[in-house]
C-alpha cells in the first residue's frame, strides 16, 4: 500500500475505536505444487488451490460482523521470486554445490549464502529474464483480493518471495510498483501499526541505503509512539523476531540472534523512549492527520506484539513485554495446522488473538468470547 492510498483508506477510518483487525499470511501462488514434487524451483506452474484457498479467506473476512478494520497480508504473496534475485542465486549454488532435494528446514529455494562474499556471483553472469509464472501469479492474486468487502481495507507486507531472499533496489521498486510502499504506517483508532520491510534485518547486502533509509524511519516512528502516549503500537512483518525463545538457535525460518535481540530490545524500549521526532514526511505524512488526543488516549505505549508469518506453522512467545505471534499460511502448511486466518480483538489493556481455520471461519466467524470482549467496548 503507498502513503497516498494508505491516506485515503484509514481517512475513513478518523474518529473510530478499533474493535478488530484480521491477519493472514503466505498466499504464497504456486508452492503448493512445488512442495508436493519437491522440485521448489520450477514447480509452481499451478495454483488451483491457493486461488480457492485465498478466496476462500476473502470470504470469510468479509462476512464478519462487525467488520474488521483491517485486514493484513503478512507477505510472500507470491511464489516466484523476483527473477533477478532468482538467477543470481541460481547462478551462486551452482558454483558451490549440487542440488539437494527441499527441506522444511531449508529456504524455499535455497540455503542462505555463507556471510563472506568470496564466492559472490557478479550480476554480469546471470540472465535477467523474468521468473517463469510471477506476472500471473499476482495478476491472479489481486483479481481475488479485488474481491474483498471495499469497506475493509487491504495492508500488504513484503516477504522473500515478494523481493527476494536478498533484495535489491530493483526487487524492492518492483514491489512498490506492484503492491506499494514496503514499508509504512498508520493509526487506526490511537493504535499505532508499522509495517516493515524484515527482508533488510536477513541480508540488505545489495541495497544497504535502502535498509538505512528504513531504520532511520523506524527510530522517528518509536519516538512518534512515545511522544503520542499511543494505546499500542503494532509490527507487521513476513520474518519472524524468533519462533518460540528469544534464545532459540538460528534458522531459515528466524532471524539471527544478534538481528532479533536487537529489534527486540528496540521495541521494548521504545515505552521508555521520548525524543525529539523531525519533520514528517512521506510514508509518515498519512499518520499525522489520525494522532490520538485527550487523555482518554493515553495508556501503554511501546510495541505491544509483532505479527509474522514465513513459518508455514504456528508459533510464537514472548521477550519481556512483547508478544510475538507467529501464523500459519492461508496457503501451503508445512506443519500439522489447517489453513487459516488469525482474528485480532484489541482493548484499552490488551490484544486477544485466535488463529481460525478458513472452514471454521466460514462457518460460525468469530467465537462467543471475542463478540464478547467487542460488545464491551
Amino acid at each position: 500500500m503507498s502513503a497516498a492510498e494508505a491516506g485515503g483508506v484509514f481517512r475513513r477510518a478518523r474518529g473510530r475505536t478499533l474493535d478488530a483487525f484480521s491477519s493472514g499470511a503466505d498466499p504464497q501462488f504456486g508452492l503448493m505444487k512445488a512442495w508436493s514434487t519437491g522440485d521448489c524451483d520450477s514447480g509452481g506452474d499451478e495454483w488451483k488451490q491457493e486461488i480457492r484457498l485465498t478466496e476462500q479467506a476473502v470470504q470469510a473476512i468479509s462476512k464478519l460482523s462487525p467488520k474488521p478494520k483491517f485486514f493484513v497480508l503478512c507477505g510472500d504473496l507470491v511464489h516466484a521470486m523476483p527473477a533477478l534475485i532468482q538467477n543470481i542465486l541460481n547462478a551462486y549454488m551452482e558454483k558451490q554445490q549440487p542440488r539437494e532435494p527441499c527441506d522444511e528446514n531449508w529456504d524455499l529455494f535455497f540455503r542462505r549464502p555463507p556471510q563472506g562474499r568470496e564466492n559472490a556471483v557478479k550480476v554480469s553472469e546471470v540472465d535477467g529474464s523474468w521468473t517463469p509464472w510471477r506476472k500471473e501469479q499476482t495478476e491472479d492474486l489481486q483479481r481475488v483480493l479485488r474481491t474483498v468487502d471495499p469497506e475493509i481495507p487491504l495492508v500488504l507486507v513484503s516477504g522473500n518471495h515478494d523481493v527476494g531472499n536478498v533484495p535489491t533496489p530493483e526487487t524492492i521498486a518492483e514491489f512498490q510498483r506492484t503492491w506499494g510502499d514496503d514499508y509504512f504506517s498508520f493509526w487506526v483508532g490511537g493504535v499505532l501499526f508499522l509495517v516493515l520491510n524484515s527482508q533488510f534485518f536477513y541480508d540488505a547486502s545489495m541495497c544497504p541505503t535502502l535498509k538505512q533509509a528504513q531504520d532511520q524511519w523506524l527510530d522517528q516512528q518509536l519516538s512518534i509512539a512515545g511522544q503520542r502516549k499511543c494505546q499500542h503500537a503494532i509490527v507487521f512483518q513476513h520474518i519472524p523476531l524468533f519462533l518460540q525463545s528469544i534464545d532459540e538457535d538460528d534458522n531459515y525460518f528466524n532471524l539471527t540472534k544478534l538481528v532479533r535481540k536487537e529489534m527486540a530490545d528496540k521495541f521494548s524500549r521504545a515505552e521508555r523512549s521520548i525524543g525529539s521526532v523531525g519533520k514528517i514526511s512521506g510514508s509518515d505524512a498519512v499518520t499525522a492527520p489520525w494522532q490520538p488526543e485527550g487523555p482518554a488516549w493515553f495508556g501503554s505505549t511501546g510495541i505491544k506484539a509483532v505479527f509474522s508469518g514465513h513459518y508455514h506453522r504456528n508459533a510464537g512467545g514472548t521477550y519481556q513485554d512483547l508478544d510475538m505471534v507467529v501464523s500459519s499460511a492461508i496457503g501451503c502448511q508445512l506443519g500439522r495446522d489447517t489453513h487459516g486466518l488469525r482474528v485480532v480483538v484489541v482493548t484499552a489493556e490488551r490484544l486477544v488473538h485466535r488463529y481460525y481455520s478458513l472452514d471454521e471461519l466460514s462457518e460460525k466467524g468469530m467465537e462467543d468470547d471475542l463478540m464478547d470482549l467487542l460488545k464491551e467496548k
